[in-house]
Parts: C-alpha cells; structure tokens; sequence
C-alpha cells in the first residue's frame, strides 16, 4: 500500500497534463499512488493518461461520464489507499522535493495536515516555456507558520490563503470525518467546502513557508459568462455555512471569518465576471451584507477601504463606476435606432447602458471600422462594418463608443464625418 495517493482531476487538458504527470513521476519521493479520474473529456487526455499508466504501474486511470469536480474528486477519495492524499490539478506542476518534505513534516509531527506556500506562474504557448512567475504566500502573518496549530483555537488560521493543492491530508481524518466535496453543478470553487472542513476537523496542522506548487494562470476557466457558475461561489459558502449550522456551532467569530472570506470570494467574483452580470450579481451582494449583519455575523474588519467602498452599496457602484454612461439615458430619447460605434471596453458599456434603459421600440446595432473578414458580438449584438450601417444615417443615433481625445477616437470621428453621419455623440453624450 503506498504511503501517499496523488488526486488528479482531469478534464480536456491535453495541453497541460504530460508537464503536469512528468512532475509527479519526478518525485524525490517514490512511495504513492496516482489517481488519474478523467471526467469524461472529449479530447485526448484520457489517450494520454492511458499512455502514461502503461509506462508507470503507480499511475490508476478511471475513465467516467462528466459528473463535475465535486463528485470528480468525491470518488477520487474514495478509491485512495495512501495513509495521506496530495492534490495536483491537472494543468499545475509540483517541484521534486514536494511530497519528501509533506510526507517527511506530516509523518514526523503527527499533523493531520500540512499547507506550503506556492507561486503563480504563466506561460507562453508560442515560445513553449514559462515567462512569468509569482511567489504567493498562504499569509503575511509570520507567527502561522512553522509550527503546529490547532486552527479551531486559532481561528486566524481560517484567513490563510485556501486552495486544497499545496497540501497533504492524513485520510484517517477525511474518512473519521467524512469530509466531501460539495457536488454542486458545474466545476467552479467546489474545493471551497473541503478546504473548510479540513480547518474544522484538523486538530493538527502546520503550514510552511516554502513554495513547491506551480499554480497556472493562463488556463482560467471559461466562467465569466456564465450566470450558472457566477453565483456557484454563493453555493459553496451557503454549504458551509450550512455545515456549521448542521454540526450546532455557534462561534460567532468564526461565521463572521466565514462571512469575510464569503464577501473577498464576491468581489473577486464581481471584478472578472462579463458585465452584463455585474449589476444582478451586485444586488446580491447587498441583499446578502444587509441579510448578514441582521444575523451578527458580519465584519467588516479585515477589508480595505476600497473593498468596505464597494460593499457599502454595491449596487450603485456596479451602476455608477464600472458601467457608467448613465448620460446617454437621455441622449437617445426620440431616436428608434442607436449605433454603438465601438466593440470594445466603451462599446461594451454602452450597449449595456442601453439595454437597461432602452423603451422596446428602440434597435440598436454595434459597429466596428472593419470586421476583415472576422465574426464578432458585443454584448450579445452581432457586430457590423460601420460602412454597412449607412443606410439610415440621417436618423441614426451614433455613440462614439472610445476614449474621448485619443487617436482612435479623432480618427473613428473622422470616418463618421465621411460617412456622412448627422447625429453623433461621445461616450459621455456631448456632441460631436
């Protein structure tokens, strides 16, 4: 029986995962298994991981329909004999000495679990080799480190960084314990409630100030669009919150860590998620800060004043700053067909301002100098030559949708004026 099982979710990471198994079977420490669980890709990783446990009797594939990461790494655990388990994702890589110095900390001080630091890295694909990379700690707090520590006497533990990959579990405490991920839909932050059962459950951890995983940051999953996993975020927080509620806990410190580390995952959420969800999602967050301070369960205390900023009314932040354009409310009255000229960051307000303020008896269409040859949307408009859109330029509205005084701006007026357009305004309806 090996001492240690290596968990690697995979899916549709042809790209990634020779460089992230080759990591593996580089370990200075040979004692493990490797559970390879192909979530039913649909292109050639399941091909590879055949490859390479044909080569490597350590590596175990299962091949299973897509159930996403939870259930994934769920029976992932459940197939593992290791008297601890390690996490790898399928497009990182791990240092050589990784697994010897966890193995080596966790056996020695009888932890129930071990975290290290790590580094964010990023590669370029045309040159074939990593081109940046950031040392990430798990927290400025020196005083957490090196040592063992019960994180339920110390709750400032619960604010470490809380990836589940830098680490090794003792599974004699996931089994005890039963601790599971979250099978929610989809595969968006369902390591969240397994992160925070291992705090809860642990009664010995310890966390390192070394760094041996390799975090990647130009594989960001595709979820910026979709209204699903947006708000797969607020699934994972009411689980735990719910698990602490289930189990009777009533520390009142520690749901207000929970409702810190619920509102750091908002923001974060609301800067990278497409715009046209930002402002449903900002209501969210304010109904919840209001729901949560009624409960006494929120704090403010570890957040910035720009974050507090934006938590205060974020509803009218979304609305105000990030969209803006609220001039054009007016502008457009008494026009039945808007241009929005312009298909980036501007355009892309624009048509959101739009689309929240326009009366149902009003068109509008977005336009660009040139598509060559390209098809494009803008907000879920298709996008046109503005050459194509000429047709009813003595009644079309058009919003130059750029940075006002830049040289695309005077050269996009410029062709508007040659196109013979009657009425134009910037961005922020002034006349042009």
């Amino acid at each position: 029986m090996a001492e240690i099982s290596i968990l690697v979710p995979v899916y549709n990471v042809e790209r990634y995962i020779r460089a992230c198994l080759d990591s593996i079977l580089e370990q200075s420490f040979k004692d493990f298994e490797v559970i390879c669980m192909d979530d039913g890709s649909t292109d050639s990783s399941g091909a590879i991981l055949d490859e390479y446990a044909s080569r490597d009797s350590r590596i175990k594939v299962v091949h299973k329909k897509n159930s996403g990461y939870g259930n994934t790494m769920n029976e992932a655990m459940r197939l593992a004999q290791g008297r601890y388990i390690g996490i790898v994702e399928s497009d990182d890589t791990i240092e050589k000495g990784m697994f010897r110095t966890l193995y080596e900390t966790a056996s020695g001080h009888d932890l129930d679990m071990v975290k290290t630091d790590f580094c964010r890295v990023w590669h370029d694909e045309t040159v074939g080799r990593e081109v940046r990379r950031q040392y990430a700690k798990l927290t400025e707090n020196q005083s957490m480190y090196d040592r063992v520590i019960d994180p339920n006497l110390e709750l400032q533990s619960y604010l470490l960084e809380k990836f589940t990959w830098n680490a090794l579990y003792k599974r004699e405490m996931i089994i005890k314990n039963n601790i599971q991920y979250n099978e929610t839909p989809g595969a968006s932050y369902q390591d969240n409630g397994f992160w925070f059962q291992t705090f809860y459950w642990a009664k010995r951890a310890m966390f390192l100030e070394k760094s041996f995983y390799n975090y990647r940051q130009d594989n960001m999953a595709a979820s910026s669009h979709s209204k699903q996993k947006v708000y797969a975020m607020k699934s994972e927080f009411d689980f735990i919150r719910n698990f602490m509620i289930a189990h009777q806990d009533d520390r009142k410190e520690l749901y207000k860590i929970c409702f810190h580390l619920r509102m750091m995952a908002y923001l974060f959420t609301l800067s990278r998620i497409d715009l046209s969800l930002k402002l449903e999602f900002a209501q969210t967050i304010e109904k919840e800060c209001r729901y949560f301070e009624l409960q006494g369960e929120a704090s403010y205390d570890w957040l910035d004043e720009a974050q507090k900023s934006i938590l205060k009314n974020p509803v009218k932040y979304v609305d105000e700053v990030v969209i803006g354009c609220r001039e054009i409310e007016k502008a457009i009255a008494g026009y039945r067909n808007i241009i929005v000229y312009g298909a980036g960051a501007y355009g892309e307000r624009a048509v959101i301002r739009l689309h929240n303020c326009m009366n149902g008896k009003q068109a509008v269409k977005v336009a660009v100098t040139g598509l060559g040859g390209r098809t494009m949307s803008c907000q879920g408009e298709p996008v046109y030559e503005i050459v194509d859109c000429i047709k009813d330029r003595e009644t079309v509205l058009v919003i130059l949708a750029v940075k006002e005084g830049t040289d695309a701006y005077r050269e996009m007026r410029a062709n508007l004026k040659s196109l013979q357009f009657k009425n134009v305004i910037s961005i922020s309806a002034r006349s042009v």
